[in-house]
């Protein structure tokens, strides 16, 4: 396995960043929360690219592509289902659900062909979308939704929606981590960069390793559904992957508010409009505890595969 994503793949997600950058970065997400129409110009800006032709499902090139694309989007909190419509393709989208209601799913309002999906890759038919998001400060764009189970089951599609958005987190992240950096470079106490003190590196040195493990987890997460043609194990490694997830969201943010202080809460900072929206994605469809407990349930039932043994085509693979 090569931890690193293909030079193609690089350079679309620079491509992607560059090109959300160009049309506001994270204040696409300021406007967003208060006009939700600003969501189909940051699905636009995808859509000229080219990113909705990708079939990450049937390429390894494409595959990584996809989590260059989502990562990239990530680092500016970008208010749109990116990984929902990467895993769809064809003008559709699949959204994470809980297993049992009430179910709540980001930006189900928009004019896309919505599947649903939970954490055992079983699928759902969605009959009644409330069109009202909750509009709150951490769920702007979240719906209430009816599902009913259709019969259908797609554990790989499952495995690479939930790598995806973990790929979304590691950009957020990775762009937390960097305006923390900055800021405690810029912000003097008693005459020196809040940098330089102690407790201020150690603090941004738990952040970077935080930001660095969830990196390596997530390359191993998509290495395992590119090589994992039925997707169970696959699944497994991706529930593990977003426990991982959480906890290193939980880390980062926590640390990036408390060393911005009390700007860390405000909208003039960037941090806080990314810490909100990593809020659905840490939450929903499951928290870490029930993520857990999922991830329990598929082990008994499925097993632990070998690290670098992922499904039928492990042989000869490497």
């Amino acid at each position: 396995m090569n931890g690193r994503l293909s030079a193609e793949a690089i350079e679309v997600g620079e491509v992607v960043d560059e090109s959300i950058a160009a049309v506001g970065g994270t204040d696409l997400l300021r406007r967003a929360v208060t006009s939700p129409a600003a969501r189909d110009q940051a699905g636009a800006v995808l859509e000229a690219i080219g990113v909705w032709d990708l079939a990450p499902l049937d390429d390894g090139i494409e595959l990584e592509v996809a989590a260059a694309v989502s990562e990239a989007a990530g680092r500016h909190g970008l208010p749109y289902p990116v990984a929902e419509r990467l895993v769809q393709g064809d003008g559709g989208a699949s959204v994470l659900l809980a297993r049992v209601p009430p179910r709540l799913g980001d930006h189900l309002d928009l004019d896309l062909k919505w599947t649903g999906l939970d954490l055992l890759g079983r699928s759902y038919r969605l009959t009644a979308i409330d069109p009202t998001p909750l509009g709150t400060r951490l769920a702007p764009f979240s719906i209430s939704v009816h599902a009913d189970l259709d019969g259908g089951r797609s554990p790989r599609r499952a495995a690479l929606l939930v790598v995806l958005q973990s790929w979304f987190m590691l950009g957020l992240l990775d762009r937390a981590l960097a305006d923390t950096v900055q800021y405690t470079r810029e912000r003097e106490q008693f005459g020196r960069p809040l940098i330089r003190f102690q407790a201020v590196g150690f603090q941004l040195a738990e952040m970077r390793v935080a930001v660095r493990a969830l990196r390596e987890g997530s390359a191993y997460a998509l290495w395992s559904v590119r090589e994992d043609g039925e997707g169970l194990h696959a699944l497994t490694e991706a529930l593990g992957l977003r426990v991982a997830m959480v906890r290193a969201a939980d880390e980062v943010m926590h640390r990036a508010h408390q060393l911005h202080g009390a700007m860390g809460f405000t909208d003039e900072v960037d941090v806080s409009w990314l810490s909100r929206a990593s809020q659905t994605i840490r939450r929903l469809p499951e928290g870490e505890h029930a993520t857990r407990g999922v991830l329990v349930d598929l082990i008994e039932r499925t097993g632990w595969p070998e690290f670098g043994a992922v499904g039928p085509a492990r042989d000869g693979a490497h």
